[in-house]
């Protein structure tokens, strides 16, 4: 094999194995897992999309169920301590919930996209349209490290609905590896909580409304969602940290 044979196939090795960090690796991956989560209902024609999940969470004991998504540290992740950069963690974090919550709140997003109601959209609320499926912003992202990931080591980020309020919804989200003691995914490397709010326009949806359409919501959900937000009510006020930041501009 030629020189030039052996570079051309190193560099495409190279790109495989870097895949998730070549230029516009993150948005193809993002689309990915929202058009597949998203018409995976769309192909059941005899199925109401706006109340069918195609994934089966379609009933309150489905409600704080676990969705995961596998990856593997590629080369251009690590730093100089040749483990998994802290800062591409967060971009992980947002391909696993992208999948989450499209795959679970999947009826959801239909339903706005009907807009059957006329409820959703700007001046002129229109049937069908692209603009009136919910965009979710994060307002805030916290992340424990607890055990560095090195190179190539396949892990696997599991996520769930951990709380929410009238505003806010709370994801938990956990990076695991192997643990060949055990052989399962269960060694933690990170965790991560972040807090969402729901948007069509300037419109604020109330995570309530959006879990009561997926018929997630029964009392002992919300016994259960009592109990978990004041694990996590301290990221609800950001006042003090927004007066913090006042004083350094």
């Amino acid at each position: 094999m030629s020189l030039q044979s052996t570079i051309k196939w190193a560099l495409i090795a190279f790109a495989i194995i870097s895949h998730k960090t070549i230029p516009f690796a993150y948005v193809i991956r993002f689309y990915y897992h929202a058009i597949i989560g998203l018409l995976s209902s769309k192909l059941q024609l005899s199925k109401d999309s706006t109340k069918y999940n195609s994934y089966n969470f379609n009933k309150p004991s489905d409600l704080f169920k676990t969705i995961t998504l596998n990856s593997r540290v590629s080369p251009l992740e690590i730093d100089m301590y040749l483990h998994k950069s802290n800062s591409t963690y967060f971009l992980d974090l947002d391909i696993a919930r992208t999948k989450f919550l499209i795959r679970l709140l999947q009826p959801y997003w239909w339903y706005a996209f009907a807009n059957e109601h006329k409820q959703f959209g700007g001046a002129v609320k229109k049937s069908y349209s692209i603009s009136n499926f919910p965009y979710v912003p994060v307002a805030t992202v916290q992340c424990q490290f607890k055990k560095e990931l090195k190179p190539f080591e396949k892990f696997k980020i599991t996520s769930r609905i951990l709380a929410w309020d009238k505003k806010w919804l709370f994801v938990l989200s956990i990076f695991t590896t192997y643990n060949k003691q055990t052989k399962k995914f269960n060694t933690i490397n990170a965790i991560a909580l972040t807090k969402y709010v729901f948007k069509i326009g300037r419109l604020t949806i109330s995570p309530i409304d959006i879990l009561k359409h997926c018929n997630f919501i029964n009392e002992e959900n919300l016994l259960i969602n009592e109990k978990n937000y004041n694990l996590v009510q301290y990221l609800v006020d950001t006042e003090n940290l927004e007066k913090l930041a006042s004083l350094c501009i």
